[in-house]
């Protein structure tokens, strides 16, 4: 007779495994049944190919471990799982699902509404639990194998309270508005405002609210990019939002609002040397970018796009393997910024 060690520790050293939790997760609950040609069938999409008894043995392994049921009243047998099971929930997550949640928990939590985020932490830790059973599977071992990496200095999240961020999310996701005091990076005191919350972004580490302000009732109509730990206090309120008129998130963020812009497009130019340019022709800086390679020696960039302080520490990151050729404007600001780091 299997007991629930035998079962377990077939699932942590056997290439069955994976099969085994894909007959779990097809199984329904009763009083619905499969058919052991169903099972068969089902196996057969996902390249398992075994027979109709291997599949009943293997059941019968597992009804042991995770209250599974046959139904014999009739031909063909059906399985499923007892209405009581201890692991029926199981059966509403395979492998799969249950690894896109784990990466989910690690790369979206920031961006997830609070009280979500909350509910959400019960499926995250099953996910995790499910997970863990099946530490022998070569797929469970791609999320210690992946990690995202910033393209620029790994900064340390600001700290944001729970408070804060969930009123702001909440208020988002029922598009009404908040109150709160908002301190600026230039300012020593906060500043009381009413907040029309239009979108999250997260940037980096740092994740802010796309907004606009009202101040005595009064719209400004200024669409706003604020960090959420700048948000000294925050409460709900039960009025709707205001939005400007035409307000697309993606026609916002593809604008390069969210950068420090000095409103204009420039028609950029740059001579990079052949080796730190040579990226250019595995990831374009843009769609309509124009690169030339000139003996091996030089590669010029030409291309148009938002005038930003992003834009700047980018050239200037290259040192002196880049050279600005135009526009004439961002040439003198770089030579400006050159001189003065000598001083």
């Amino acid at each position: 007779m299997y007991t629930t060690y035998n079962v377990v520790y077939n699932f942590l050293m056997n290439d069955t495994s994976i099969r085994y939790l894909e007959m779990l997760q097809f199984l329904p609950i009763y009083p619905a049944k499969r058919s052991l040609p169903e099972i068969q069938d089902h196996l057969k999409a996902y390249d398992y190919l075994v027979s109709d008894r291997t599949i009943q043995r293997d059941l019968i392994k597992l009804s042991s471990a995770f209250g599974l049921y046959c139904d014999d009243r009739s031909i063909p047998f059906g399985w499923c799982w007892m209405k009581d099971a201890k692991r029926a929930d199981m059966a509403s997550m395979d492998h799969a699902e249950a690894l896109t949640l784990s990466l989910a928990k690690t790369y979206l939590s920031d961006v997830l509404p609070i009280n979500h985020s909350a509910r959400m932490g019960a499926l995250f830790n099953r996910a995790e639990n499910f997970l863990d059973q099946m530490q022998g599977s070569d797929l469970i071992k791609w999320k210690d194998k992946v990690r995202v990496i910033p393209v620029t200095h790994g900064y340390v999240t600001p700290k944001i309270k729970d408070e804060i961020q969930g009123t702001i999310y909440e208020s988002l996701l029922r598009e009404k508005q908040f109150a709160g005091k908002y301190l600026s990076r230039e300012a020593t005191s906060a500043k009381k405002a009413t907040f029309n919350p239009l979108a999250i972004v997260s940037h980096g580490v740092v994740t802010r609210v796309i907004c606009t302000r009202e101040i005595g009732g009064q719209t400004d109509n200024i669409i706003r990019y604020l960090p959420i730990h700048r948000f000294k206090s925050v409460s709900p309120l039960e009025d709707k939002i205001n939005i400007p008129d035409g307000f697309n998130l993606d026609d916002y963020l593809s604008s390069g609002q969210i950068e420090y812009l000095y409103h204009e497009s420039i028609d950029l130019h740059l001579k990079f040397t052949h080796s730190a340019g040579l990226h250019l022709t595995e990831t374009p800086f843009s769609k309509d970018q124009d690169i030339k390679i000139v003996k091996a020696k030089s590669i010029t960039l030409k291309a148009n796009t938002p005038y930003t302080e992003t834009l700047k520490r980018w050239i200037l990151g290259f040192g002196n393997q880049v050279k600005v050729m135009g526009p004439t404007k961002l040439k003198k600001e770089m030579q400006a910024i050159h001189q003065k780091a000598l001083l």
